[in-house]
């Protein structure tokens, strides 16, 4: 029996595949075109490819991420089996050259942890497991838009959607759980510094 791929080879063989097409279209990699080429599996493969950059500090890169994670969490809370996206975010397009080198130095993470996983856990992978999944990327992808962290960026809520996104895409409940641990880590470091802001900001104006 065939082994199957894991979610790293999918993700490196569609940043080959999409690299070595044609000349004209080199540079111009858009987010339709990651979303077409995701095919089965396509909403947890989309919470890693869409969290993976947010591991590294790439400035406005999380706002774009943050947006097309939204609409996603959104079609998984009401249970869409297959991803849409508007055409305008759809066509937006994605810089190339520095999309490949997130890959490159993030791809060795999700190798790590692809070591670990397996089907296990039912409950937590299951369809009301997903629909939880859901509502908790829509709360990730609203920090990664409206609160970067000082010094350490989006990285915590890059490594909770990887998580997630890994748990779902290889059935694993006990990652996907884990996944909810780093999330609620990441939403309470986003929300204390908030609040912290919102205080200093309320401070000077009193």
């Amino acid at each position: 029996m065939q082994t199957p791929e894991k979610t790293s080879q999918i993700i490196a063989s569609l940043m080959s595949v999409q690299a070595s097409g044609p000349a004209e279209m080199i540079g111009n990699l858009t987010v339709g075109d990651l979303m077409a080429s995701l095919r089965t599996r396509a909403f947890g493969l989309s919470l890693i490819l869409f969290g993976l950059p947010n591991l590294l500090p790439i400035p406005g890169l999380p706002i774009l991420t943050g947006i097309i994670l939204a609409v996603l969490a959104i079609q998984i809370v009401v249970g869409r089996d297959v991803p849409w996206l508007p055409a305008r975010i759809a066509g937006t397009t994605l810089p190339r050259e520095r999309l490949n080198q997130v890959m490159a130095r993030t791809l060795p993470l999700l190798r790590w942890i692809e070591r670990v996983t397996k089907p296990r856990f039912a409950l937590a992978a299951g369809p009301a497991a997903r629909r939880v999944v859901g509502l908790t990327v829509l709360v990730l992808a609203v920090l990664l838009i409206i609160l970067p962290i000082p010094w350490i960026g989006s990285m915590p809520q890059g490594l909770a959607l990887c998580v997630l996104g890994l748990g779902l895409t290889e059935r694993d409940g006990v990652l996907v759980s884990a996944g909810f641990l780093l999330a609620a880590v990441a939403t309470a470091v986003g929300a204390g510094i908030g609040y912290t802001v919102f205080a200093s900001a309320l401070a000077v104006l009193t």
